[in-house]
């Protein structure tokens, strides 16, 4: 085997362990120590490929954007996708991919404010994708006055980073209906008018 070839195998080893590590425990509650423990690597090899802990959460958080992203665009044809077919594909690929789903409920939560700039960059591709999935859902249908369509981008996007949060702190077998409910209420609300 290829130096070069040892050498992603060995990244590819480190971030799979680092990816769960800071999935299941968070940005604060992981270490560097930990992450070699339950991958039994040797600290001088992920040393050899990141230069310390923020380094790695971040090579994670470009893992879980481009996986999310890739996912997304595969799943969501964006001329014809609906409110219902945007969230259960979200929330099929929760169900398919937990660890993404909290790391993803991590940077979401408890972001480090030092590393937001770099996270925004990993995220960019990702977020493009949801404003123009949003946008193409939302225009399909009328606004309430005077909502502008910026006005409700950004009130769509709070409710999916909101349900996001939620799917992570329930993710008892009923969470899809649970979202599609949440869905209705915040598109229809809770009152008859």
């Amino acid at each position: 085997m290829k130096q070069s070839e040892k050498n992603q195998k060995s990244r590819a080893l480190i971030l799979t362990h680092a990816f769960a590590e800071f999935a299941s425990h968070g940005y604060e509650g992981s270490s560097l120590n930990q992450i070699c423990a339950r991958g039994n690597l040797s600290k001088g090899l992920l040393y050899h490929d990141y230069k310390n802990k923020d380094a790695l959460y971040l090579a994670c958080a470009h893992v879980l954007f481009d996986d999310m992203t890739r996912y997304l665009r595969h799943e969501i044809e964006l001329s014809t996708v609906t409110a219902k077919q945007y969230f259960a594909v979200r929330m099929r690929f929760s169900r398919q991919h937990p660890l993404h789903r909290q790391l993803f409920s991590d940077l979401l939560m408890f972001p480090q404010s030092r590393l937001q700039q770099e996270i925004s960059r990993c995220r960019a591709e990702f977020d493009a994708f949801n404003k123009a999935a949003l946008q193409s859902i939302l225009q399909k249908e009328p606004l309430r006055s005077p909502l502008s369509m910026e006005e409700a981008l950004l009130q769509f996007r709070s409710f999916v980073h909101f349900l996001s949060v939620y799917i992570r702190e329930d993710a008892a077998a009923d969470a899809a209906q649970k979202a599609n409910d949440l869905l209705q209420t915040m598109l229809y609300g809770l009152l008859a008018r």
